[in-house]
């Protein structure tokens, strides 16, 4: 399903003599009520079904990617991983972060 473009504006009445709405300004009005009805519904469809993934935040908080340790080294050596990286390691379960060029720290609570 896509978004409808919003109707154009135009100059016209919006009211007659007695206070009610144009023909044209409850066409105009019709037109962007249904637009943006869609846009919303589209919208919390997004949001309510968000699952969470490796790296996404939801409304449900941060899910960071889940490793086992060895995969878990591997990335201390690859220079592609960007310094901050965080992952759940599923073997002792606990959250490890890269520090540097190669190191892979546990992030420990005091």
């Amino acid at each position: 399903m896509s978004i409808p473009n919003l109707p154009v504006f135009f100059d016209m009445k919006y009211t007659n003599d007695k206070g009610e709405l144009t023909p044209d300004a409850f066409l105009y009005n019709d037109n962007m009520f249904q637009t943006l009805n869609v846009a919303v519904f589209l919208l919390n469809s997004i949001v309510s079904s968000l699952v969470a993934s490796d790296g996404t935040i939801t409304n449900q908080g941060l899910t960071v990617p889940n490793k086992t340790t060895v995969e878990i080294a591997a990335f201390g050596v690859d220079t592609d991983i960007p310094l901050g990286a965080i992952y759940f390691d599923t073997d002792i379960a606990k959250l490890k972060v890269k520090t540097a060029a190669s190191t892979i720290e546990l992030i420990t609570s005091a």
